[in-house]
């Protein structure tokens, strides 16, 4: 590709918005951009990569990439109360495709713009299709939320609805294949769950509202199961927690019955959802935070160690266990 064609490119997919003067002093263009973080506050730095055919299913809408490769790092941010601030991003295609490109930066630039993010840099390259995002953040030192920090006593929280994400890859894994979804009786439901798929709402604002209510923190990227126990061994604490109360949403209620609807809310990744301990002191401050999401207490905090999940007040353990990167 000539030099001045794939600059032409660069700047279509990472260059749309200019320094501001103020914290972006050398954006896209350069070969590195230079920052300047919000005075007393610390930086904080995440990663993820995108891989078709892991993190989603080929065929999955340009639009819909651009915007999941940016909020899945951007719920890391959220999950430590951390105010977003800018993005480098590395694209990777097999081959040029103007509309697909366009597409793509359209769903993260729109994201972008939503939360304030600003998109300084990156790196366009030939290959497997992928995209690594990685995301800047910054809050005070004291504000940080983390893993650990959770005490016997505590409540275990989520925030919106669990399973919406993983039930909506499934309808377009079978849309792809070009089978009908067994058990599905409604496509509004379907349309939600997959909007739930494409487009998850990294949840910043909440995030921020956490910060000195909550003990500890993190998002819901691998599903509750997988990303629970995590939190948990941070906290060198055992958490408890009931099947029957996790929040699931009517369109999964719809799509599911009552056992798939359990499986997908517990080992479903891609919720992008808050998990969080709290205090009991506390728990009283979470009905004044405003607006969205629901906010669920599913369990509590036990000294001991491990996952202890129960259903009809007796312990159970579901057949899957939640997403695992290599087995």
């Amino acid at each position: 590709m000539p030099a001045e064609k794939e600059d032409r490119l660069i700047e279509t997919v990472f260059a749309r918005h200019s320094a501001d003067g103020e914290q972006v002093l050398i954006g896209p263009g350069d070969d590195a951009a230079m920052l300047r973080c919000p005075p007393g506050e610390q930086l904080l730095i995440t990663t993820d990569t995108l891989n078709e055919g892991v993190h989603f299913p080929a065929g999955t809408p340009a639009h819909a990439i651009g915007h999941r490769a940016l909020a899945v790092s951007l719920s890391d941010l959220a999950a430590m109360a951390a105010r977003p601030l800018w993005a480098v991003v590395t694209l990777s295609v097999p081959a040029v495709d103007a509309e697909w490109l366009r597409d793509f930066s359209d769903g993260l630039y729109s994201l972008a713009d939503e939360i304030g993010v600003r998109i300084v840099g990156g790196d366009f390259v030939r290959g497997p299709l992928s995209i690594t995002v990685t995301a800047h953040g910054s809050t005070r030192k004291a504000a940080v939320l983390r893993r650990g920090g959770g005490s016997e006593g505590d409540g275990i929280w989520v925030s919106g609805f669990l399973g919406d994400a993983a039930a909506g890859l499934e309808v377009i894994k079978h849309r792809l294949e070009g089978r009908e979804v067994p058990g599905a009786t409604r496509s509004s439901a379907e349309e939600a769950l997959v909007r739930r798929f494409c487009y998850p709402q990294p949840r910043i604002e909440l995030g921020a509202h956490l910060s000195g209510i909550a003990s500890a923190c993190m998002d819901l990227s691998d599903g509750l199961m997988m990303d629970l126990p995590r939190l948990l061994r941070h906290s060198q604490v055992q958490g408890r927690i009931a099947a029957e109360i996790l929040p699931v949403s009517g369109a999964l209620r719809e799509f599911a019955d009552r056992d798939d609807a359990y499986r997908l809310a517990l080992a479903g990744g891609d919720d992008y959802e808050l998990c969080f301990t709290v205090p009991p002191d506390n728990e009283h401050r979470l009905k004044s935070l405003p607006g969205e999401p629901e906010l669920t207490r599913i369990g509590e905090l036990h000294r001991g160690e491990g996952l202890v999940l129960t259903r009809g007040g007796k312990a159970w353990e579901p057949a899957d266990s939640g997403f695992r990167h290599f087995w």
